[in-house]
């Protein structure tokens, strides 16, 4: 809701970089579709600026009247549902069912908690709120308590609970629907669905009943004007010319659930709907209104930058403006449609990416991710892989054994011939040279010659169904095998894997996935979930327990200190894609944040260099199975101040009796309410335990008690928030008394 009585204020506006839109909790940015993703539910102008929220924490800012973006860095995955821009630079935004509630004081650069720490399930949810000033303002409790701060929300004191309300003397069922004040002391609350208004004149210590209002179900209200203001609900629209002495329904809401409200004037609005299929326009207050369809995706929420300018956003992050006041509109941004749930390939430059789509398409960017375009190859078959040797010339495999060259960038192609009727898993092309892997051995093709099988040791006969480039080499790979060559595919060697001791013998360990960063240093991860590294071309491995799970899908490196291990899952955070981030050889992981969704398995993330990365998600505003949710960084995913995240135990040797283990820890810095991940295994194992605990306001302490049997080892894993990165702790490890 805006605050009117910050419209006098005059501000100058910085202006907002026409680049690719942050998510909200890491330095990852939105890459497709534009300007991002997620569905917005609200938005309010001030003095030109825009701010807008919605779904999976998400909030935006624009300064150009909507024409671009940028993402903002909540701190959380909540849905937001409520804001209020009190002034150009101070923010107040809601969501998570009552119990986020958050406020900027540098335009959105960063956000800190207010009043609730705890950001699920906490006891206290907040209903509504409303800043008179950015040091004046109020939160209203769901069972009818009122809050008001006078330090902008530092501390707050207890007022009269409202009338009606659980918390009143009298006791009621109702709850405080929204608030509008007209000074720091002054100010009208709706209780919700209901036509029942109370006022209060000093702070809220008393209240009296407003007896002029129509009949309605208000659930928000908001002010124009000193004197205008509207409040609005299922089939009711409700209009104060008074400062809300009195209110009168007016037809113009036609039997439509309004669920936000933006103008230009007092009379001139464009108001939105739940259904989100129409906006409603009026130029009377009401009094009238005209349906505009202002896009194919329901639009939630729509305002005025300039009283000629009009902005509207809703599902699936859809974005439109009017430059005639809200009458017609055009769209900003795009989406490539399709679906590419079947990975990403690195391109011939750090610049260039590709994701393997369904029925023959290939999604690209040669820019670093900030667009993508839709390549057709010529197949109705699922794509398996492709193989680009600079930005024109290139390969591409289906799921049927299709192989298929371009030479001007994927704008046509031409088929060829594998030498194999049984479809290969993978294509490489380096050089002159193009390889073939699986689903038997390796085929080569040199100088656009025909394929013919690899015969020679240690390559006949293998298993393998990927390749990976480490520095001049390239490895092809499988469950049981790594090969190496460095001449394009004329000659290989065998490379040993991590293996396991079982009695006498060493037995290899079956392999999910291999990154390679040179001919002799990478990362291999086993199917047990466990990640290993080795210097020396795989003569030693040495396991890196410090990731603290065994829900690893893959492995990304862009060079032999930084990488990411993609994630099937965060137990602080459901049905999201998190990637563990390390910048030192994997002896810290530290969780960051993408967005809803799931990674396609293998390949959801894949990393050039040490900074650039690319990510692909499901895009679950597009459907379940509708995978094309693109990403990008050049920071390598951080984003905000590095954390410290520590742990230990009073008990680091116990008797092999023990059967129950305590750990505490701390995350330095912390405001209280961070969730920590916290994980156990035995030593050894590949099963990990993990528990999601609360970092204390004292010093950001927790703890966490498992029942596990010495020796054993605990990680702890924070996944950052506004203005702070993610953090992982080292080792700590428990061993047994002799």
């Amino acid at each position: 809701m805006g605050t009117f009585a910050a419209l006098s204020l005059a501000a100058a506006c910085a202006s907002t970089a026409g680049a690719a839109v942050q998510v909200s909790q890491s330095g990852w940015q939105w890459g497709n579709p534009t300007p991002q993703g997620n569905t917005i539910r609200a938005m309010d102008f001030i003095a030109g600026r825009g701010y807008a929220i919605g779904d999976d924490g998400t909030a935006l800012r624009t300064d150009d009247g909507g024409a671009t973006w940028a993402g903002l860095a909540t701190g959380t995955s909540q849905d937001l549902t409520r804001l209020q821009a009190v002034t150009p630079d101070v923010v107040v935004i809601l969501g998570g069912d009552g119990c986020v509630v958050r406020r900027s004081d540098d335009g959105g650069a960063t956000f800190h908690k207010m009043f609730v720490l705890a950001e699920t399930n906490c006891p206290d949810r907040v209903a509504a709120s409303f800043f008179v000033t950015p040091e004046v303002g109020y939160l209203l409790l769901r069972d009818g308590n009122v809050l008001r701060t006078t330090d902008g929300g530092a501390t707050f004191g207890r007022g009269t609970a409202i009338p009606g309300t659980p918390a009143s003397a009298a006791g009621g069922q109702g709850t405080p629907a929204d608030a509008i004040f007209t000074t720091p002391d002054a100010g009208i609350v709706f209780l919700n669905g209901t036509s029942t208004a109370y006022k209060t004149t000093d702070d809220g210590a008393s209240w009296t009943p407003v007896p002029a209002v129509d009949p309605g179900a208000v659930t928000r209200m908001h002010a124009i004007s000193p004197t205008a203001f509207y409040a609005f609900g299922p089939d009711t629209l409700l209009r104060s010319s008074d400062g809300g002495v009195s209110w009168q329904k007016r037809p113009g809401s036609a039997g439509s659930n309004i669920t936000g409200l933006g103008c230009s004037t007092d009379d001139v609005c464009l108001l939105s709907t739940a259904a989100g299929d129409k906006l409603l326009r009026t130029e009377d207050g009401g009094t009238t209104s005209t349906p505009v369809t202002a896009s194919t995706a329901p639009i939630y929420a729509a305002g005025f930058a300039n009283p000629a300018r009009a902005v509207a956003l809703g599902a699936g992050g859809a974005t439109v403006i009017s430059d005639d006041s809200g009458k017609n509109y055009a769209p900003i941004g795009g989406d490539i449609s399709g679906s590419f749930q079947f990975g990403l390939r690195l391109g011939p430059a750090p610049e260039i990416a590709l994701a393997l789509g369904a029925r023959g398409q290939l999604a690209r960017t040669t820019d670093n991710g900030v667009t993508w375009k839709a390549i057709n190859v010529a197949t109705s078959a699922d794509m398996q892989d492709t193989s680009f040797t600079t930005a024109d010339s290139g390969y591409a495999l289906d799921q049927r054994g299709g192989l298929f060259k371009t030479a001007n960038g994927g704008a046509s192609w031409q088929p060829i011939d594998p030498g194999t009727t049984s479809a290969p898993k993978a294509v490489i092309a380096t050089g002159n040279n193009v390889l073939l892997a699986g689903p038997r051995g390796i085929r080569r093709a040199a100088e656009g010659g025909e394929f013919s099988l690899i015969s020679t040791k240690p390559v006949r006969g293998i298993a393998v169904d990927q390749f990976d480039r480490g520095g001049s080499a390239i490895f092809a790979y499988g469950s049981k095998t790594i090969v190496r060559t460095t001449n394009g595919g004329k000659a290989w060697t065998q490379v040993k894997g991590p293996s396991r001791k079982s009695g006498k013998k060493t037995v290899p360990l079956a392999l999910r996935d291999v990154d390679m960063t040179s001919g002799t240093g990478g990362y291999a991860l086993d199917t047990g979930g466990r990640v290993w590294r080795t210097s020396n071309g795989g003569k030693k491995w040495t396991e890196l327990p410090s990731v603290g799970t065994d829900s690893g899908l893959a492995l990304a490196f862009g060079s032999a200190t930084s990488g990411y291990l993609t994630l099937g899952g965060y137990p602080a955070d459901t049905g999201v894609a998190y990637v563990l981030r390390t910048t030192d050889s994997g002896k810290h992981w530290r969780p960051q944040r993408i967005a809803s969704g799931q990674f396609p398995g293998t390949e959801g993330v894949i990393s050039p260099s040490a900074t650039r990365s690319y990510a692909l998600t499901s895009t679950p505003a597009a459907g379940d199975n509708i995978v094309r949710s693109l990403f990008t960084t050049g920071t390598g995913g951080d984003a905000g101040g590095a954390s410290t995240l520590s742990l230990t135990t009073n008990t680091k040797k116990v008797a092999k009796k023990v059967r129950k283990i305590t750990v505490q820890g701390a995350l330095k810095g912390a405001q209280g309410g961070e969730a920590i991940v916290v994980s156990a295994r035995k030593a050894g194992s590949s099963s990990w335990k993990e528990q999601v605990v609360t970092a204390g306001a004292n010093g950001g302490r927790f703890t966490a008690s498992f029942n596990i049997s010495g020796p054993a080892e605990f990680v702890a894993r924070w996944a950052g928030d506004s203005g702070r990165q993610g953090a992982g702790s080292s080792v700590l490890s428990v061993t047994v008394k002799k």
